[in-house]
This record gives structure tokens, C-alpha cells and sequence, in this order.
């Protein structure tokens, strides 16, 4: 059972890698995806214009998912570079708990001085995961933009 500080800590932790991706995911959002929507919605809008009075349901059908695909691939592109960012950052917690746990016997669990070393352990690497996916997520930003840019 962790530790109120030890909980602390990790939340604290936790809030403080949430900001930092929440910032480059709206920044991500703002400058690179809302381009894109604005595009496929004006690109919809004209199937609309062309079809007039006249068009038939299919061809505005077909014509408003073919200006929507863009869209479609580079919300894809965000939410798989999001995706493998979150796997990382579990997989990385997994290996702290993995550790600890290592750590705990029978003897070490009757000892709090033992405990809080097993706990001081966890803290560090957790803070080194943090550290790790923090520095990730400019790179995260620059591989959308990239992969954007080609689509």
C-alpha cells in the first residue's frame, strides 16, 4: 500500500506530464488539424454549391466523403501518435511497479525504513518516466506535422 506521500508525489507527477501533453495535443489541434477540418468542410460546401437544385444524394454523398477523407487520415495520424505516446508512458509505469514490487518481502514489508526505500525507488522512477515522456513530446508534435504535411 503506497504512502500518502508517496501518492502525492505521484499525482503530482502525473498532473504535471498531463499539462505539458494537454498543451502540445490543443497546440496539435489548433495549428495543425483545424486547417485541415476548415479545408473539408469549405470543400463540402462547394459539393453542396455544384450539386445545386439538380444533384443527385449520391454524388453529394460521394463528393462530401472524398473532401472529409483528408480530415479523416490526419485525425488517424493523431490519435495513433497519442496512442503510442500513452503506451510508452504505461509501459514505463508498468517497469516502476514491476521494480517495486521486485523489491517487497515479507521482511521489508515489516520494516517501514525498508518500505520507504522501496517507495523513494518507485518515486525516482516514476520521475525519470515523466522526465523521459515529457522530452517526447516535441518530437510527438513534429512527426504529425510531418506526416500531415504529405497528406
Amino acid at each position: 500500500m503506497a504512502s500518502p506521500d508517496l501518492q502525492a508525489k505521484a499525482n503530482a507527477l502525473n498532473a504535471r506530464l498531463e499539462g505539458a501533453a494537454k498543451i502540445v495535443v490543443d497546440e496539435i489541434e489548433r495549428s495543425l488539424l483545424r486547417p485541415v477540418a476548415r479545408n473539408a468542410y469549405a470543400c463540402v460546401v462547394k459539393c453542396y454549391d455544384d450539386a445545386g437544385q439538380n444533384g443527385s444524394v449520391e454524388a453529394i454523398d460521394h463528393c462530401s466523403q472524398r473532401c472529409q477523407a483528408p480530415y479523416q487520415m490526419a485525425n488517424n495520424v493523431v490519435q495513433q501518435e497519442v496512442g503510442q505516446f500513452q503506451n510508452r508512458l504505461n509501459r514505463g509505469m508498468m517497469q516502476c511497479n514491476d521494480d517495486a514490487s521486485a523489491m517487497i518481502t515479507p521482511d521489508v514489508q515489516k520494516d517501514s525504513r525498508k518500505m520507504k526505500k522501496v517507495e523513494d525507488t518507485i518515486l525516482k522512477c516514476i520521475s525519470k518516466t515523466v522526465d523521459n515522456q515529457m522530452k517526447q513530446l516535441q518530437p510527438m508534435r513534429q512527426r504529425v506535422a510531418s506526416q500531415l504535411k504529405t497528406l
